[in-house]
């Protein structure tokens, strides 16, 4: 009986960890323009991005009308069966219908994964120049794991924080903490 009440509070310390990990992320941590900000895709139906990605397109655009020397990558191509646009293109049209030059936003549309987000978009930093400075924008339920990601892939960022459909939040953040420990391994 006591293994199992020690291991219930091991687990119940470690969901406690995450809870307060993910709480401090869902804030971003960007304080300076960055040279780039990635702009990480998600679901597209059809042609139509789904509402968790129209809200990061539309922090992003606030965030590059405020910040008029930052390129963008928009990141994520052609996931699902139905969709019939890459998640960076979705991204691109949104974006230039809000008012951002299109020669300020680079397509990274081959990636299908987050991990394949950063990889793809390191090499066309890569082929940028030397020592840019990256941040990353995404939903707040994703920042935590996907900052670790970024690391593990070579990319050093920082983070903002784009908000996230209410009625999602709780089901978002669940998954998180189920991914987390995948991460953990690799």
């Amino acid at each position: 009986m006591n293994m199992i009440k020690g291991m219930a509070f091991l687990a119940a310390a470690g969901v406690a960890a995450f809870a307060e990990a993910e709480f401090k992320a869902s804030f971003g941590n960007t304080f300076t323009a960055p040279d780039v900000l990635l702009i990480l895709g998600c679901r597209v139906k059809g042609d139509t991005p789904e509402e968790t990605l129209q809200m990061r397109i539309n922090k992003a655009a606030e965030y590059l009308k405020d910040n008029k020397n930052v390129v963008a990558i928009a990141c994520g191509g052609i996931v699902h069966d139905d969709q019939t646009k890459s998640e960076a293109q979705a991204i691109f049209e949104g974006l230039t219908q809000r008012g951002v030059e299109a020669e300020r936003i680079i397509l990274e549309d081959k990636s299908t994964t987050t991990k394949e987000n950063f990889i793809n978009a390191k090499k066309i930093i890569d082929s940028m120049g030397d020592n840019l400075s990256v941040a990353m924008l995404s939903s707040e339920f994703h920042l935590l794991r996907a900052e670790l990601l970024a690391k593990k892939c070579g990319l050093n960022v920082t983070t903002v924080a784009a908000p996230s459909p209410k009625d999602l939040r709780a089901k978002n953040y669940v998954r998180e903490l189920f991914c987390f420990p995948e991460l953990l391994k690799k």
